[in-house]
């Protein structure tokens, strides 16, 4: 049984000679069916992108939170430490110049 285009003398492996004309205004429409079909999914994705964006906000905010408890903590710790060190005592050596050592 032949294919739409394809007459019936012409073999499946053969190729045809005759072209069907695709008219542009055909190709418009198609091209923006395919946009339209891009912009409906990405309306439909959008709930979940959004709640994704906004975990990640989320996570972000709690490890500055976190960054910044931690700083406060070794603050708090170094000014208790200094508080019960007598005042002629000296200081020990700190090995990386008075900053946090990197981990």
């Amino acid at each position: 049984m032949p294919y739409p285009g394809q007459h019936a003398d012409k073999a499946d492996g053969e190729e045809d000679d005759m072209e069907i004309p695709v008219d542009p205004t055909t190709i418009a429409e198609y091209a923006l069916i395919y946009f339209a079909a891009i912009a409906g999914i990405i309306l439909l994705l959008l709930p979940i992108l959004i709640t994704f964006v906004l975990l990640l906000f989320v996570a972000g905010a709690i490890q500055v939170a976190a960054v910044l408890l931690k700083v406060a903590t070794v603050g708090l710790v170094r000014g208790i430490v200094g508080l019960f060190r007598h005042p002629g005592e000296p200081r020990p050596p700190r090995g990386h110049g008075g900053r946090l050592a990197p981990h």
